[in-house]
């Protein structure tokens, strides 16, 4: 009796976190008029479904265009800055410079300071490195200032403190070097990690907001969450329109999350051993 409570309970809160989710893809797919009619029969009826919001929103938000510029974003920020953060992290974890502790303590400091406060002085510098005006110089100074990240190598940096010195040890004696040691060792045994350090930061620009408003100042250069927002502002406003390009919006971010999964929930299962 006691574990039928538990999952009752479970799908409840489950629903009541889903609940938004799941009127947004079915709403999505109802006529205009239909959306925001909360009756039931409204919701059961064989009539007021269609698939043509999605075609609407494809062509006046321009999705495409939009989805290629968020697409390149995110993976020039994730996999530059994967390469960037982690051997910055191992640096932190196994070498011996002068002033590394005092450096590191920089960076954790770092990690309170939200976009919002850097905002218009990363704006002054990338005008100033002319990382504005045309679409490769904007793509640019969308994802420059952002692939060094304090907390990714925070995050990487303590698990690689983790792994046995033992190994690297070993391949020491075999004549490895520093690199050698980083490529062929420690990255692989933190697959998880890197795992958790990109779907951070596709969540984080994937929905960007003020910094892709900030950079972009030509049409073709707008990222995704731009072309969504514009559906709010320019007549006619359509509401099925809004809702499919949310679904579209959030689409591959799940099916991202979905497929790396497993790695950080034995990310999370290690960081709680330790």
């Amino acid at each position: 009796m006691r574990n039928a409570f538990r999952w009752i309970g479970s799908g409840v809160v489950a629903l009541a976190f889903l609940a938004p989710v799941l009127w947004l893809v079915l709403a999505s797919f109802r006529a205009e008029s239909r959306i925001f009619d909360p009756s039931l029969g409204n919701w059961l009826t064989l009539g007021g479904w269609t698939s043509g919001n999605y075609a609407d929103a494809w062509r006046r938000a321009a999705l495409g265009r939009a989805m290629i510029n968020s697409i390149l974003q995110v993976a020039l920020i994730g996999g530059v800055g994967l390469v960037v953060n982690s051997l910055a992290a191992y640096a932190f974890a196994r070498l011996e410079f002068r002033g590394r502790d005092w450096l590191f303590a920089g960076v954790v400091a770092l990690i309170i300071l939200p976009v919002e406060v850097l905002a218009v002085p990363l704006l002054l510098t990338a005008r100033d490195l002319g990382l504005t005006g045309g679409y490769a110089a904007t793509l640019g100074g969308l994802t420059v200032p952002f692939m060094a990240k304090a907390f990714n190598i925070y995050f990487l940096r303590q698990h690689f403190l983790g792994l046995p010195a033992e190994l690297e040890e070993a391949a020491v004696v075999d004549g490895a070097g520093v690199l050698r040691r980083f490529w062929s060792i420690a990255l692989p045994a933190v697959r998880p990690a890197l795992a958790t350090v990109i779907v951070i930061d596709v969540l984080t620009h994937w929905g960007a907001f003020l910094w892709p408003l900030m950079i972009s100042t030509r049409e073709e250069t707008r990222t995704l969450q731009l072309g969504l927002a514009n559906r709010f502002t320019q007549p006619p406003i359509q509401w099925g329109d809004i809702l499919a390009c949310g679904v579209i919006a959030t689409l591959p971010v799940v099916l991202l999350f979905r497929w790396v999964q497993r790695y950080i929930v034995i990310s999370d299962a290690r960081a709680g051993v330790k």
